[in-house]
């Protein structure tokens, strides 16, 4: 991509123009890690001129309807942008920086040169370590700021300016297409490190008031930390750990250590003295799809996460009860089994300890991969073609006997078809 950059920028500059790198990616570099997003800034060109340069790179997809970004390749290519957010090529650099977010991601690399332009320290503020706005003026003109700075803290660790707290906590995300909102939120979950971080930084930042479901865990006790917060932030920590690096399998991991205690407020009790929380887990469960709806309205993942809340104490129940084979192969059947054992693992150590170690898992690991069933859904043996064989009719009492197969092969009851057609032929002959 570095060498796409390059050969762009020299386009540019040989039309007229200047392209520059713009936002995270110089920031990044600055900070010794990989660039993830490469954005460039084109100063100098009209819009047809600018189409007319990358049209000769490869095919040319533009985004955005009042302010257009061109995508060639992965790269984004914008125009800088005036008074409004409206596009204006003959912008300087420095006009066009102040309408950034953050002075660190207001930092603009020539790509030709290597030249670092910084017209608002934000060189300085990164070696400091301080996520600083760059115009109280302009800052508030893109609400999803108020969660960019969560993500920011979170990913990288910097501090938060009171001053820039003060401007977020003034930000509302009514307004704010929940898309956006949730690859904000993706990014914190899935990029950070610590992303336990991230929940300190929505207090600190007035952002908690958009999350109801979860800004009541911060009066809600908890038996093992000071509150189902503190559980839910060591939660989060823990299931970075967990992480495998593949969004559909990490986004719905960390959705689920980010909702798993919100059945808390409702469910807490004291008996004998004791802080209890009979039935929290199906509680929680049931507001997954209401928090979803305002971050991720995939139907699937939102199923898979409600599964892995209304789960997250069975793993410990079954290991109690000494469970047999059955209960592990029915449990597979109800929820993606290895992402249950990643999500109870990370839950189990927020509460007892980062080093804790967790016996029950392990105990399901065994059952889950001994019968090929860690990460996978036991299938039927027994298919409607079965019992057409044996004389059934499609139809209703087609699929009632065959859930019955089904539970009966989850049991123990036959491991083979023609033990399925067995019991199913005996089932059938009494009938």
């Amino acid at each position: 991509m570095s060498e796409l950059i390059a050969e762009l920028a020299e386009a540019v500059h040989a039309a007229g123009g200047r392209a520059l790198e713009a936002g995270g990616a110089v920031r990044d570099r600055l900070l010794g890690r990989s660039a993830r997003d490469v954005d460039l800034e084109v100063y100098g060109l009209e819009p047809p001129d600018l189409e007319s340069v990358i049209a000769r790179f490869g095919r040319v997809r533009r985004v955005g309807a009042r302010l257009g970004v061109y995508v060639l390749r992965g790269v984004e290519i914008a125009l800088p942008q005036g008074p409004g957010g409206v596009e204006d090529p003959h912008l300087s650099p420095e006009q066009a920086t102040r309408r950034r977010d953050l002075t660190i991601n207001a930092l603009l690399r020539d790509p030709r040169t290597g030249e670092i332009l910084d017209f608002h320290n934000g060189r300085t503020d990164l070696r400091r370590g301080v996520l600083r706005h760059v115009d109280p003026d302009t800052f508030g003109e893109d609400p999803l700021r108020l969660l960019r700075v969560v993500r920011l803290h979170a990913e990288l660790g910097l501090r938060i300016h009171p001053r820039t707290a003060a401007l977020c906590r003034r930000l509302a995300l009514g307004g704010v297409a929940w898309e956006r909102i949730g690859q904000e939120l993706e990014r914190w979950l899935l990029g950070a490190r610590h992303p336990g971080r991230g929940l300190d930084a929505l207090i600190y930042t007035g952002a908690e008031r958009h999350f109801p479901h979860l800004v009541r865990l911060l009066g809600c006790p908890d038996a093992a930390v000071d509150s189902a917060w503190g559980r839910t932030r060591a939660a989060l920590e823990a299931a970075a750990g967990e992480r495998v690096g593949e969004r559909e399998r990490d986004w719905p991991l960390m959705l689920g250590a980010l909702l798993a205690g919100t059945g808390r407020p409702d469910a807490s009790l004291r008996r004998g003295g004791r802080l209890q929380v009979p039935g929290h887990a199906a509680v929680a469960a049931a507001r997954v799809p209401l928090f979803l709806h305002g971050v991720d309205r995939n139907r699937h993942r939102t199923r898979a996460v409600a599964a892995l809340v209304r789960e997250q104490e069975t793993i410990a129940r079954l290991a109690a009860e000494e469970a047999g084979a059955p209960a592990y192969r029915r449990l597979a059947a109800r929820v993606d089994s290895d992402l249950l054992l990643r999500l109870s693992r990370a839950l189990h150590r927020a509460e007892h300890g980062p080093a804790a170690g967790f016996p029950a898992g392990e105990r399901a690991r065994e059952r889950w991969v001994a019968e090929d069933l860690l990460g996978k859904a036991p299938q039927p043996i027994l298919q409607g073609r079965d019992l057409a064989e044996l004389g059934v009719e499609p139809g209703p009492a087609m699929g009632e006997w065959l859930k019955a197969g089904f539970q009966a092969q989850l049991s123990g009851a036959f491991s083979d078809r023609e033990g399925g057609l067995a019991w199913m032929r005996e089932r059938l002959e009494d009938e």
